[in-house]
């Protein structure tokens, strides 16, 4: 196995552009086309995420962002998939294989190409991803330097301190003593959040 050699990389943040052909016809069995069938799952998962009820490829918590768009180019249905996200292409693919192949199976089921041992077979799924992978002219990333699971826990971590200070802060003047010890027990309690790695 090789590393993918098209993909953009800035600081720690990675992207991955896969573009591929969505089967034609009727699913065996179905009333229902490959492409109706695959508008449904994404469906499915945009509803979630409107709904604020938690969908598969939040399991990933290294992902900026992802997107599918389902176009097609006068001739054929293609599958567009685009994401973000911390750390290499091959822990994050695997990250795929591992905790929601199934979910991914529904997708890219629907395409041409896809590997008869779906996901989990993630040999096959690592030669399909790079047989359909577009290379990326220009990317950009607004944090580079800091992973987003640092970016949640800092986060956190303020809203933590915020309530501190809210609470502990009124009459710190009266009794300092009270009040150091306060914060290091919050600091204690809170330091963990903190030691959430950047990106190198």
């Amino acid at each position: 196995m090789h590393l993918i050699q098209d993909s953009r990389y800035l600081g720690g943040v990675n992207e991955l552009t896969i573009v591929t052909t969505i089967r034609q016809g009727r699913i065996p069995g179905s009333t229902l086309t490959y492409r109706q069938q695959l508008q449904a799952v994404l469906d499915s998962i945009q509803n979630r995420e409107l709904r604020g009820i938690p969908t598969p490829i939040r399991l990933i918590p290294t992902i900026h962002f992802a997107r599918w768009i389902i176009w097609n180019d006068g001739v054929r249905d293609i599958l567009i998939f685009t994401s973000n996200y911390d750390g290499s292409m091959w822990q994050y693919l695997r990250d795929f294989s591992a905790l929601i192949a199934g979910d991914m199976d529904r997708v890219w089921g629907n395409c041409e190409g896809y590997p008869a041992g779906g996901c989990q077979d993630f040999e096959a799924f690592w030669r399909y991803v790079e047989e359909h992978q577009v290379q990326t002219a220009a990317f950009f990333a607004a944090i580079p330097d800091e992973t987003l699971m640092r970016r949640f826990s800092l986060r956190a971590f303020k809203s933590a301190f915020d309530e501190f200070m809210a609470t502990q802060f009124v009459g710190a003047e009266q009794d300092t003593d009270a009040f150091y010890k306060a914060f290091c027990q919050f600091v204690l309690e809170n330091q963990t959040g903190l030691d959430q790695p950047a990106h190198p």
